[in-house]
């Protein structure tokens, strides 16, 4: 396995693909953080900056699709997950390797993009008075971002391996992720009362009530267990069934 991984890591930091989006959204971060340090009134500080991080944890659930599709990128235009099969890997060393790795490469470029963002919102604005307690609650924000992130990135990549191009697994998981989570569900309930309480109930299962959750009433101990239990569950059932079905597909 390990051997596998350096490949799939020699890979990815051979393309031009991880260091120009990274280029793009630390250009991007440095450009508003800018605007806003010119436009910015009296009482702008990092405190601000760093707990309006908190209301756009969501933003990872898409860009998992971006960090995912780096590892796994044009894998049935040139036949290289078909070579992989004929050659005699292991289908579990595949599709797990490809896991690992693409989570590994998402931390990366996380931790990356949010220090760049902190350390410029430190360089551009002053401290506020309760800096520590806006660290913390940016802390605990994260605690409940991460797993729904790894529970959407075993959705996406389980999407990669079952369906035939990175373009129709990007929509299929945009319509799961963001089209349930996006108050469509709300829509039927009001329609269909009868079927609130099968709806809610989905609801509570969706990636995206968290981070509603998060904003609405802030990150606490209970919110934070429920997000690891929400995240870990999507990661754990979409890898069993991505293993299950890849396992018997014939790779064409």
């Amino acid at each position: 396995m390990l051997k596998y991984m350096n490949a799939e890591f020699y890979k990815v930091t051979h393309r031009v693909y991880p260091a120009g989006f990274l280029g793009v959204i630390v250009g991007g971060i440095a450009l508003i953080m800018v605007l806003l340090r010119q436009n910015a009134g009296p009482g702008a500080s990092f405190d601000f900056m760093a707990g309006a991080l908190c209301m756009v944890l969501s933003v990872g659930l898409y860009l998992v699709v971006i960090t995912c599709d780096m590892v796994f990128s044009d894998q049935y235009k040139y036949n290289t997950l078909k070579n992989e099969v004929a050659y005699g890997l292991p289908r579990a060393r595949i599709y797990l390797g490809k896991l690992i790795a693409a989570a590994i490469v998402s931390v990366v470029l996380c931790a990356v993009i949010l220090a760049f963002y902190l350390l410029l919102a430190r360089l551009l604005f002053p401290l506020g008075a309760a800096t520590g307690e806006t660290m913390t609650a940016l802390g605990q924000a994260l605690l409940v971002a991460f797993p729904l992130w790894l529970g959407g990135m075993g959705l996406f990549h389980m999407l990669l391996f079952l369906m035939k191009g990175s373009t129709a697994a990007s929509i299929v998981y945009v319509l799961v992720v963001g089209v349930l989570g996006g108050g469509t569900l709300e829509l039927f309930s009001t329609f269909l009362p009868r079927l609130r309480p099968v709806i809610e109930a989905i609801q509570v299962c969706l990636l995206t009530t968290p981070f509603d959750r998060l904003l609405s009433g802030g990150p606490s101990n209970g919110l934070i267990a429920y997000a690891w239990i929400v995240g870990m569950a999507w990661l754990l059932g979409s890898t069993a069934l991505g293993l299950i079905v890849f396992r018997k597909r014939e790779i064409s």
